[in-house]
């Protein structure tokens, strides 16, 4: 584990967000298997409810964590930020709550929305979950970058997404609606959490190290949550067989 400053100094961009790429690239989710065969149209319509009655707790998660970083941050201005994102994942004041469109995803593929809620969890999204609220209560750069790490990923995934269900799986406007608001939601989300983590690592460069540590766990835990999907999709295909 590479340190970005051996010893504290001025912050520069540049360099900590390069680094931090580096530091994430081995868990580029578009290059996992899982989202592999999203795109290549592989999966069938059951394994992609099993997915998304899955993952829908940390998406229904998310906004507890963006909570509990409000709650114990000092500083006025960036609580504010914090909460502007937390009312957009709610939906506030008018729209709806992004963890609900997921479950309109999980319904277009089958799945009750009663049973999505009640699903016991595989280990690694267990892990995921618990990683994020760890995460929210060290330094606020350290969390800023597990979320920038999740967010800045998002757009680029959710389009793919969303191609695939159109193309592959016919899938209607309410059932991709997630994917498609998120292509742009989060290019919003992700650069307001880069400019706070600038004023945040400007402002206390020694927090750097732990930033990035916290940014590259974020990443094999969303990278690990995959996995564990798709071993018990293979798993239930062996079965089937």
């Amino acid at each position: 584990m590479s340190e970005f400053f051996a010893a504290p100094k001025p912050f520069a961009a540049s360099e900590f967000f390069a680094a931090l790429d580096a530091r994430i690239a081995r868990y580029d989710l578009l290059q996992h298997p899982f989202y592999q065969a999203w795109s290549k149209g592989e999966l069938t319509r059951d394994e992609l409810r099993e997915y998304a009655s899955e993952y829908w707790h940390h998406v229904s998660a998310f906004p507890t964590y963006l909570s509990a970083l409000h709650t114990h941050l000092e500083d006025a201005p960036l609580r504010r930020t914090v909460l502007e994102n937390l009312a957009d994942e709610e939906g506030l004041p008018a729209g709806r709550a992004h963890s609900d469109l997921w479950i309109d995803f999980a319904a277009g593929m089958g799945a009750d929305s009663a049973a999505v809620r009640e699903r016991a969890l595989q280990p690694e999204t267990a892990a995921l979950i618990a990683h994020f609220r760890i995460a929210m209560e060290g330094s606020p750069a350290a969390a800023l970058a597990s979320l920038y790490t999740y967010e800045s990923r998002v757009p680029a995934i959710a389009r793919t997404k969303a191609e695939g269900l159109k193309q592959h799986y016919g899938a209607d406007q309410a059932t991709a609606r997630y994917f498609t608001l998120h292509q742009t939601a989060d290019v919003h989300h992700a650069n307001v959490w880069r400019t706070a983590i600038e004023t945040e690592l400007t402002a206390h460069p020694e927090d750097a190290n732990a930033a990035l540590d916290t940014a590259e766990a974020t990443a094999a835990a969303l990278w690990n949550t995959l996995s564990g999907i798709d071993r018990e999709r293979r798993r239930a295909r062996t079965v089937a067989a």
